[in-house]
């Protein structure tokens, strides 16, 4: 058996939770529970250079004790993020198109980013008036990237089928772990206060940056996809299960003056209980 624990979304810098106290509390917590690999869903710092430097620091914090695996979210491509990150790094820990098979077992942890192709939204059908909303009013538009955001997406599909016929060539059974969204069918139920044309239009324009029912479909055709863990839809999302896939969040979003996503009081409480535990 192994005890595997995955975590995303911590936004420590959005959420003014001091690095070393965090990096503390989340070694000591995890050793407790006597977890043996830590997988992080992206969007630690506004910073990958930070990003990386927390996670080094957490697997020496816990060296002999957790493995410690991590990808990006956007959050952590606004800076010091070259294109590259893409497709991978000369780090073993950023799990970024690689996988790890978990001893002992037939499970393998692949890793991607993800990325999103508009097709959350009804807007998907004119990309053109998506991206001229996206230049002006969304933060991703800062992030180094090559082609469009469908292109992006079609590289990402086709590294993650190579990925998923190479763990079936091998006999292994997959947990995905991924970034952004997978299935519209995760998004938070439509807000209530939308009530004018401007509002509708916003909402719109946000879900076209949640994720892609693509990756969704193919992860569910695969055949050897058991579980999904995603992030980057903050808030409480119950587990989805479609054609045998169980899809599932452990985001702990953002508290701050303007908004409070945390159903606990403090972020170490709100950590350890969107913290997703399990034994293989």
């Amino acid at each position: 058996m192994v005890r595997i624990a995955i975590s995303s979304d911590n936004h420590l810098d959005v959420n003014r939770v001091d690095p070393r106290a965090a990096l503390t509390m989340q070694a000591r917590y995890l050793a407790e529970q006597g977890v043996q690999y830590y997988f992080f869903a992206g969007d630690l710092f506004n910073d990958f250079t930070r990003t990386r430097q927390y996670m080094h620091d957490l697997r020496q914090q816990l060296a002999g004790q957790t493995r410690v695996y991590f990808i990006a979210g956007n959050h952590d491509l606004l800076k010091h993020a070259p294109v590259s990150l893409a497709t991978g790094l000369a780090d073993l820990s950023y799990l970024q198109n690689r996988f790890v098979d978990l001893p002992g077992t037939d499970w393998r942890v692949v890793g991607k980013t993800g990325w999103y192709d508009y097709s959350f939204s009804s807007y998907r059908t004119d990309p053109g008036a998506i991206r001229q909303w996206k230049r002006v009013y969304w933060l991703d538009s800062a992030i180094n990237q090559l082609g469009n955001d469908q292109e992006r997406m079609i590289m990402v599909l086709d590294q993650v089928a190579g990925q998923l016929a190479t763990a079936k060539q091998a006999g292994r059974r997959v947990l995905f772990l991924t970034h952004f969204a997978p299935r519209h069918e995760l998004l938070a139920p439509r807000p209530a206060a939308i009530h004018t044309a401007r509002q509708e239009r916003f909402y719109q324009m946000i879900n076209a940056m949640m994720g892609s029912d693509r990756l969704g479909t193919l992860l569910e055709t695969a055949g050897n996809v058991a579980y999904v863990f995603y992030g980057h839809l903050h808030g409480s999302h119950p587990p989805l299960v479609r054609h045998g896939v169980t899809y599932l969040n452990q985001a702990v979003g953002v508290r701050n003056r303007r908004i409070n996503e945390w159903q606990q009081a403090d972020f170490s409480t709100q950590w350890q209980s969107r913290l997703r535990i399990m034994d293989l």
